[in-house]
C-alpha cells in the first residue's frame, strides 16, 4: 500500500459516489413531486416530443367536447322554440277548420281572425328574435330585390317639403290633397279601419308617398263591385317608393291591387308586399295594371293572387304600353282562367327584366310560369321555378312567348353587382350553416352542420272567409310539414353530436391512457430509487470523512 499527500484517490472515488447519488436523489425527488419521469426532453428527447403531441391533441379535444355540448344547448334552443311554433301552427289550423265551416257571420270571421292574426305574430316574432348567444337560428330563405332604406327624420322631411304621416288618420287624409307630398314617420296598423282607396278615376293621386322605411299592416278591402281597388285606386304621374304592406287583403273587380289598382305614368320603387289579392281581371299582387310608361323597381310580392277571369299575375296583372318592371320578383300563388303569370299575367309592348318568380300558377288558358302572355314585349335576363297545373285537362298551356330566360346562378350573380341601372345595392342573403367543430382537425369529418334556413310564408295567410279558409288548410298543412322536417334536422343533428360527445370521451380516455403510459411516474420505482439514493448519499459523507483522513496517515512514516 502506497502512501500520497497530493492525491486522495479515495476520496475522489467517494465523492464521485456522493455526487452521483445526489444526482439520482435529486431527480427522484423531481419525479416524485411532478409524478412525472419525463419532465424535460433531456431525460428521454423522442419520449419527451411524443407526450408533448399527446398533450396538444388532448387539450384539443377538451375543446371539441365543450364545442359539441354547446351544440347541443343551440340545437335544444332551436327545437324548444319550433316546438312554440308547431303549436302556434296547430291553433291556427283548428281556427281556419273552423272558420272553414258555412255557419259563421262576418262577425264571428273577424274573431277567429284576430286570433289567427296573434299567432301568426307570434311566429313571426318568436322566428325573429330567437337567438344562441348572438346567433341566429331562423333565417328566412331567399334574396330580397329590395334597398337599404336611409330613414328620414322629422326635420328632415319637413325641410324638403314633406307632409308627415304617423297615424291611420294622417294616412286617410290624403285623399285630401291628391298633390301633395307625403312620408310615413311610423309603422301604421290599419286593422279595424275602414279604408277608403287613394284616387280614382276621376281624380287620381298624382303626388308622392314614402314609406320612408316603414311599413303599413292589415289593410283591409272588401268589395268585389269595385274597380281601382288598393291602397290607392288610381296614380298617376306619381311617385312611390320604400313602402311595405304587410297581411294585406283585398277583394275588388277589375284593376286590383294591393299598392295600387291602377298605375299610369309612375314610378313605384323600393317596395313590398305580403297578403292576399282577388278580383274578376287584372289583379295583380302589387299592381293591377302597370300602364302607359310606367315603372316598377326593386320590388316584391309574397301573396296569394286570384283572378276569375284574366290578366293575373304574381306582381303585376297587365304590364302595357312601354312599361316596365326591372329587379324585381314575385313568389306567390297564383289562381285565374286566361293569362295567368308568375310574374306577369300579361306582357304588352313594355319589359321585364333581372326578375324572377315562384310558386304554384293554376289557369285556363295562357298560362306561362312567369308571363302568361307576351306580347311586343321584351322579357330578358330573368328566370323562373314556378309548378304548372290546369284546371282543365287538354287546353294548351300559354308559352313565354320572346322570353329570355337566364339561370338563378346569373341572377344570383347580378344581384350582387352595385350601381346597376336605377338601383344602388343588393341586400345579400344571410349565411343558413352553422359548422359546429367536434374534432380537431380541419377536414370535414370534424365538423357537423345544420342549416337555418326557414321559409314559412305567414302573411299571405287569413281566414277572413271560409273560401279563403279552405286555402290555408292546406297551407298550414304545409307549415307543419315544413316545421316537422326541421325538427327532423335538428333532432339528427342532437343526435350526431351526442354521438361526438361519446366518441371524443374514447378518444380522451385513450389519450390520457396512453400519455400515462409514456410519462408518467411508477411511484414505487421512483421511491425505492430515492431510498437507494438517499442511504447511498449519507454512506458517501460518512466515508468521505474517513477517506479524507488517509493523507494524515503518511505524516506518521516521517
Amino acid at each position: 500500500m502506497s502512501f500520497s499527500l497530493n492525491t486522495n484517490y479515495l476520496s475522489n472515488l467517494v465523492q464521485k459516489s456522493l455526487a452521483d447519488s445526489t444526482a439520482g436523489l435529486n431527480l427522484a425527488i423531481e419525479r416524485l413531486t411532478s409524478g412525472f419521469k419525463i419532465n424535460h426532453a433531456k431525460d428521454n428527447a423522442a419520449g419527451y416530443s411524443i407526450s408533448t403531441k399527446y398533450s396538444s391533441q388532448l387539450s384539443s379535444y377538451m375543446v371539441a367536447q365543450d364545442n359539441a355540448a354547446t351544440g347541443l344547448d343551440l340545437v335544444t334552443t332551436a327545437s324548444d322554440s319550433l316546438s312554440l311554433v308547431s303549436s302556434h301552427l296547430q291553433r291556427m289550423r283548428d281556427l281556419a277548420e273552423q272558420a272553414s265551416n258555412g255557419t259563421y257571420s262576418s262577425q264571428s270571421l273577424q274573431a277567429l281572425q284576430a286570433e289567427f292574426n296573434q299567432r301568426m305574430y307570434e311566429i313571426e316574432r318568436t322566428m325573429s328574435n330567437t337567438e344562441y348567444n348572438g346567433v341566429k337560428l331562423f333565417n328566412e330563405s331567399g334574396s330580397r330585390f329590395i334597398e337599404d332604406v336611409e330613414s328620414l327624420s322629422y326635420n328632415e322631411a319637413v325641410a324638403e317639403g314633406y307632409t308627415v304621416i304617423t297615424s291611420a288618420e294622417d294616412l286617410q287624409a290624403m285623399q285630401d290633397n291628391l298633390a301633395g307630398k307625403y312620408i310615413l314617420m311610423a309603422d301604421i296598423d290599419l286593422a279595424g279601419e275602414n279604408w277608403t282607396p287613394i284616387g280614382d278615376i276621376r281624380d287620381p293621386f298624382t303626388g308622392e308617398f314614402n314609406g320612408n322605411g316603414y311599413t303599413i299592416s292589415n289593410l283591409t278591402l272588401d268589395n268585389n263591385t269595385r274597380d281601382y281597388y288598393g291602397f290607392f285606386g288610381r296614380v298617376e304621374g306619381a311617385e312611390i317608393s320604400n313602402a311595405g304592406f304587410e297581411n294585406a287583403i283585398v277583394r275588388g273587380k277589375m284593376w286590383v291591387g294591393i299598392l295600387a289598382g291602377y298605375s299610369y305614368n309612375t314610378s313605384i320603387s323600393n317596395c313590398y308586399i305580403t297578403g292576399s289579392v282577388s278580383g274578376y281581371s287584372d289583379v295583380g299582387a302589387l299592381v293591377g295594371d302597370n300602364i302607359h310608361g310606367s315603372s316598377i323597381d326593386s320590388c316584391y310580392s309574397i301573396a296569394d293572387v286570384t283572378g276569375t277571369r284574366y290578366r293575373v299575375g304574381g306582381l303585376v296583372g297587365y304590364n302595357n304600353d312601354n312599361s316596365s318592371i326591372n329587379y324585381s320578383y314575385a313568389q306567390s300563388s297564383v289562381n285565374g282562367d286566361l293569362n295567368v303569370g308568375g310574374l306577369v299575367g300579361q306582357n304588352t309592348s313594355s319589359t321585364v327584366s333581372n326578375s324572377f318568380s315562384e310558386g304554384d300558377i293554376s289557369g285556363n288558358s295562357q298560362i306561362g310560369a312567369f308571363a302568361g302572355f307576351n306580347e311586343n314585349g321584351t322579357i330578358s335576363s330573368c328566370y323562373w321555378n314556378n309548378q304548372i297545373s290546369q284546371t282543365l285537362p287538354g287546353i294548351a298551356q300559354g308559352t313565354d312567348t320572346g322570353a329570355s330566360g337566364a339561370t338563378s346562378a346569373e341572377i344570383e350573380e347580378q344581384k350582387f353587382e352595385k350601381n346597376l341601372p336605377g338601383y344602388n345595392v343588393m341586400l345579400e342573403e344571410e349565411e343558413t350553416e352553422i359548422y359546429f367543430q367536434v374534432g380537431i382537425y380541419s377536414a370535414d369529418s370534424s365538423k357537423i352542420s345544420i342549416n337555418t334556413e326557414f321559409n314559412m310564408r305567414l302573411s299571405a295567410l287569413n281566414i277572413s272567409t271560409s273560401d279563403a279558409a279552405r286555402k290555408t288548410l292546406a297551407k298550414l298543412d304545409n307549415l307543419l310539414s315544413i316545421v316537422s322536417s326541421k325538427q327532423t334536422e335538428y333532432g339528427a343533428a342532437y343526435n350526431r353530436m351526442e354521438s361526438a360527445i361519446e366518441s371524443i370521451g374514447v378518444s380522451i380516455n385513450n389519450l390520457t391512457s396512453s400519455l400515462s403510459t409514456l410519462r408518467d411516474a411508477d411511484i414505487s420505482e421512483v421511491s425505492s430509487d430515492y431510498i437507494k439514493n438517499q442511504i447511498l448519499q449519507q454512506a458517501s459523507s460518512t466515508l468521505l470523512a474517513t477517506a479524507n483522513q488517509t493523507p494524515a496517515m503518511a505524516l506518521q512514516l516521517i
